[in-house]
This record gives structure tokens, sequence and C-alpha cells, in this order.
């Protein structure tokens, strides 16, 4: 499945670190969603990517947007890796299944989700994307991800 700008966004539930249960549909009419696959915690990598996100939170939250992070750690790891990195404030799903980068085209042979970015508004649609060809391979940059972000508003 190849999901482009304009697509419905998947539905999509799970478990954040702390244990707490998220679904894209909590964030319908209310929030925009910057959904970010990683391949694995604490490599280095994803370490950089979630910090990054992480100290820019405040940024998303000024915009109206929910960061939603999925990797295919379970939730142990997923909690040490956030306490790793300061303890990230926003929720970081455990994907062990793949169902939920399979769902958004992103799932690789070897059980491992693809480096990929997506931007839902709040109706649900996939407004802006990002799938990585290799780590590091054209990672947006902050301003590339807010420049999506404040288009919405127009």
């Amino acid at each position: 499945m190849s999901l482009k700008a304009g697509d419905k966004a998947p539905a999509f539930s799970g478990s954040t670190q702390e244990g707490q249960p998220v679904a894209l549909a909590d964030y319908a009419g209310k929030m925009n969603v910057f959904l970010v696959f990683y391949p694995k915690a604490f490599s280095p990598v994803c370490t950089d990517q979630l910090s990054l996100y992480s100290g820019h939170l405040e940024d998303f939250k000024e915009r109206g947007t929910e960061v939603i992070a999925v990797s295919v750690d379970n939730a142990f790891s997923q909690k040490a890796f956030c306490d790793a990195l300061g303890g990230v404030q926003f929720p970081v799903l455990s994907d062990m299944t793949l169902e939920i980068a399979r769902s958004y085209g992103v799932a690789l042979p070897g059980g491992f989700a693809n480096r990929a970015e997506f931007l839902i508004d709040k109706q649900g649609n996939i407004r802006w994307l990002n799938i990585e060809k290799s780590a590091g391979d054209n990672t947006p940059t902050m301003d590339d991800i807010f420049g999506a972000i404040d288009k919405l508003k127009k």
C-alpha cells in the first residue's frame, strides 16, 4: 500500500511508553498528528531524531500538533529509551506486530519499520509525508516539518 498526500490516514491505536492507550481517533477534530516511524530504540539516528522532536515539543503544541512516534520495540524498551532521552513527553507506541507500519506502507523485511513521517490533519487526512530510503536519507529539517504544519492554517 502506497499512501500519498490527500489520502485518508489509516486508523491506528496502541499503548504508549507509559502504558496509556492512544488512537488516531483521539485527535480527530482537535489536533493535527505528526506520526513518526523509527526503526529501533537506542540506535544513533533514532536517538537524534526523537531528541530533536522532544526539544521542539512546544513548537509542535503551538501549532496544534501532537507528535506520536512508533517503532517495533516492546513497551519496556520504549519506556527505557524515553527515560534515557530525559523523559519524552509525547506518545511512543510499540508496534511489535508491524500492524501500524503495514497500514502506512512502511514495514520492512526483517521486522522493522522504515523511517518515515506523516502529517495528519484534524480531519484525518495525510497532508504531507516523507519516507526515507535509508537512515538519514531525506530526513526532513524542522523548517520542512513546521513549514508543512503551518500550511495547514492557510
